[in-house]
């Protein structure tokens, strides 16, 4: 009876570990489409800023929409904005794309946020004949006004962070620590721990752990502060 369950389980074990590898290896593959969609908006958010003002700068020198790409598409940086303006003189150049349609072509493969509403601002500011270079320096007024909006709500996260960091890193370990050495002198041992082990948990475990705690608190906060400053 012992060996038939046995030989039963040795039989399912291979099914069970194909099903869970499976599943494991779906949703990893269901995953990254999400994953690659948020860090390239993040990046567009981080980029958008700094674009902007080169932009109007060229806008102001009197180049049109499709010369204000063609400028960005030269440079030699890896920016997603450089390689999205690239993609845009490919669809005129290559594809034979008006302006228009390559920039549409653009914005549907770009995430929702403040870079695909540039673009449609951009379009809407060229059909009805209105000046670029207005469009651009407004623009990027707001853009830096939210991105220094941005930076205050993260530094102010980021002064919480450093007062439960300083509480729960410094101050409690040498606090514990002054403590065990006392409790030493009177008692060798704590609740059935040695003393000496207590420690060794404290500095090998519990301080480690607590910094990775730290640094996931520290990227959850700042991801927060990125997607309320996107919206």
């Amino acid at each position: 009876m012992i060996f038939d369950f046995t030989a039963s389980v040795g039989m399912l074990l291979p099914v069970l570990s194909g099903l869970m590898l499976f599943g494991m290896t779906f949703g990893i593959l269901q995953m990254i489409p999400t994953i690659k969609v948020k860090n390239r908006a993040a990046k567009l958010i981080e980029e958008i800023p700094h674009f902007i003002g080169y932009m109007s700068t060229l806008a102001t020198s009197g180049l049109t929409l499709e010369g204000i790409f063609k400028a960005i598409a030269k440079e030699y940086t890896d920016e997603d904005i450089v390689k999205d303006s690239r993609f845009i003189v490919r669809n005129i150049d290559i594809l034979g794309m008006d302006l228009i349609s390559a920039i549409k072509d653009l914005i549907h493969r770009t995430p929702a946020g403040p870079y695909s509403e540039l673009l449609e601002g951009a379009i809407v500011t060229v059909q009805s004949g209105g000046d670029l270079k207005e469009y651009f320096n407004t623009t990027a007024k707001v853009q830096l006004e939210e991105k220094k909006m941005l930076m205050q709500k993260t530094t102010e996260s980021l002064e919480s962070v450093a007062e439960i960091y300083t509480i729960l890193l410094i101050v409690f370990p040498l606090l514990a620590v002054i403590m065990l050495s006392i409790m030493g002198i009177m008692n060798p041992s704590l609740a059935g721990f040695d003393l000496l082990t207590l420690m060794n948990i404290l500095t090998f475990a519990v301080i480690p752990l607590s910094g990775v705690l730290m640094l996931v608190m520290m990227d959850t906060w700042c991801q927060r502060d990125k997607r309320n400053g996107k919206s």
